[in-house]
């Protein structure tokens, strides 16, 4: 096998989640048999962390995201100046990776629905990356970028607080571009 077959593999266990796998091993087992993998790699098959944010321009305050399990902070709505969460550790990245790759992405509003969406991270990626941003957009697409630098805004909007950008009137497309359940059903 190549190493960058290896890569590939290794890149669909990690962005396909804990659920790909249907054995009866406990979390914390799987953890340990991941590490211990991860730790007898070539220097250079070993992923890199990278410091996850979350930018949000859609009308309504998100309370969490994650990227494949690995959970963010919650995102206030965008202003012209400002909309990233703040970053949380670490979102493991295997330089090289073949692009495409398909990523589970899921996130709450008001702590009522989850909802869940496959994102392809189709690049490009920087020589040195460092962030992993996960843009949420008002017509209900998200984009993933890796930068160098902090990530950057791609849209500037008014906005009427952190948790709302009109005074009344806000709508997401949440149920119409990703599954949603009540919290409570997962």
């Amino acid at each position: 096998m190549t190493s960058r077959m290896f890569r590939n593999l290794m890149l669909l266990g990690l962005f396909m989640g804990p659920g790909a796998c249907t054995c009866m091993k406990s979390d914390e087992e799987r953890l340990r048999e991941y590490e211990q993998e991860i730790e007898s790699l070539p220097e250079e098959l070993k992923p890199i962390e990278l410091t996850l944010y979350g930018l949000n321009y859609t009308d309504l305050y998100i309370d969490s995201f994650s990227v494949s399990g690995i959970g963010g902070a919650n995102i206030p709505v965008s202003s012209p100046t400002a909309g990233s969460s703040g970053g949380v550790c670490c979102m493991p990245w295997y330089p090289g990776a073949a692009l495409p790759i398909p990523i589970k992405v899921s996130w709450t509003r008001d702590n009522k629905r989850r909802c869940e969406k496959e994102v392809m991270i189709t690049g490009p990626v920087p020589p040195n990356p460092e962030n992993f941003a996960v843009h949420f957009f008002p017509d209900g697409h998200i984009e993933i970028e890796l930068t160098e630098g902090y990530p950057e805004l791609k849209l500037r909007l008014e906005r009427f607080s952190a948790t709302q950008r009109k005074e009344s009137g806000n709508v997401v497309l949440d149920e119409q571009v990703a599954r949603c359940k009540n919290v409570n059903q997962q």
